[in-house]
């Protein structure tokens, strides 16, 4: 994809932009991009004090500068210059330039297919905008205000997870009860798109967010409660503000020993398996003992993957660090045939590589479509099918539910 930078009228904006609000603006960006000084230097041929002396305000950027700064940092120069643009297409542009060629980037690719249809339908079908509710935006406020730096060891780690998991069912009020539709969920309390898609098991999800962008990606070639941690674990990141814009993340970036990965993980598994709802099943089912047999019953009420369950167990104290690491050495698939009477559906460890469109986006490109202010291939995109005569009579039909 060709740089944003290179089809600007640089010189022309340059004149209203002052040196101190394009350098502020490159810091952020080389911070977004996780960049050194020295490496955005090697990136445009300039050595670490002059990148230093750009982002304080004390050197000017050239002119012809300007394009290889928006190209090293992956935005564009009207983004730089603080020129009005359109997010969701500067973020596509982002996230095009920071894939490699020889990267496995189905998530990625998948991500910039969402942001380049919600660009197509701004421009021509106006869909609502993506809002938190009251409720999201009280935990928002929480944690960007009682969250705001970061934790200093692994205990506090888990305790601010904990607390932003509680908050989020308090205001949401969820109670101890097992989470049902968790897209929708995301969705229409945080303002957040929500997509899955069979992407391969090289990237657990993907969640980008910046100004007026916020988008979660999920691969479902992994059981559902593997998609459901990931889900939970990327809203996390997006809750608490990540730095990052984008966040590329598989199993081993997920469960990394750092102090961030620790909260995220520990607000992911508070918030889909309470402890007090835990504690009441195995009251109903084991006199408060974990067994097997309940273990498996935990997977399927709460929707777990074993991995993540055994986690938030070993958190709580209900098991002991060697416990755990022998309950995750089994075969899951054998602990779950083996009490199979309290897992009728195999919640825990069924793979159905569902495909889910963004229900703000799907919405907007039916109706756009019957319409005619967009082409069916749109839609067909979202929905990842052909685009042939059997959508062309779902997209017509009344009911929506056809599509999927």
């Amino acid at each position: 994809m060709e740089a944003l930078g290179s089809l600007l009228p640089a010189e022309s904006l340059t004149r209203t932009a002052s040196p101190a609000d394009v350098g502020y603006r490159v810091g952020q960006a080389r911070t977004r991009r996780g960049l050194t000084g020295d490496a955005l230097g090697a990136l445009v041929g300039l050595g670490k004090d002059q990148i230093s002396k750009i982002e304080n305000g004390r050197r000017k950027i050239g002119v012809r500068e300007l394009p290889k700064f928006a190209e090293a940092l992956g935005v564009s120069v009207a983004n730089l210059l603080g020129q009005p643009s359109r997010p969701t297409l500067a973020m596509a542009h982002r996230l095009a330039g920071d894939t490699s060629p020889d990267e496995d980037s189905n998530a990625k690719r998948r991500a910039l297919q969402l942001l380049e249809v919600e660009d197509v339908l701004t421009q021509r079908a106006a869909p609502p905008p993506a809002l938190p509710t009251a409720a999201g935006q009280q935990v928002f406020d929480y944690a960007r205000k009682e969250m705001s730096q970061r934790p200093r060891n692994k205990a506090e780690a888990e305790r601010q997870g904990k607390r932003l998991a509680e908050q989020m069912r308090h205001q949401l009020g969820l109670g101890s009860h097992e989470l049902g539709d968790l897209p929708g969920l995301i969705e229409r309390h945080f303002g957040v798109d929500v997509a899955l898609s069979p992407l391969g098991t090289q990237t657990d999800g993907l969640c980008i967010h910046g100004d007026g962008v916020a988008l979660i990606v999920a691969s479902t070639d992994f059981s559902q409660g593997h998609v459901r941690f990931t889900l939970a674990h990327e809203l996390g990141h997006h809750l608490l503000g990540d730095p990052r814009d984008v966040i590329n993340e598989g199993e081993r970036d997920m469960f990394a020993d750092n102090l961030q990965e620790r909260r995220v993980n520990a607000f992911a598994g508070h918030l889909l398996m309470p402890e007090e709802g835990i504690r009441e099943t195995l009251r109903w089912l084991s006199a408060g003992r974990v067994t097997e047999r309940s273990l498996v019953a935990l997977m399927e009420q709460f929707g777990a993957s074993l991995a993540a369950l055994v986690y938030q167990l070993c958190v709580m104290g209900l098991i002991t660090y060697d416990q755990s690491k022998r309950l995750r050495s089994q075969r899951v698939t054998d602990l779950v045939t083996r009490h199979a009477s309290v897992a009728p559906t195999g919640a825990g460890i069924t793979v159905r590589q569902t495909v889910r469109a963004p229900e703000r986006l799907l919405s907007a490109a039916v109706d756009a479509a019957r319409n005619q202010h967009v082409g069916l291939g749109v839609v067909a995109t979202l929905l990842q099918r052909e685009d042939d005569d059997a959508l062309w009579d779902a997209v017509m039909e009344a009911d929506p539910e056809v599509l999927v």
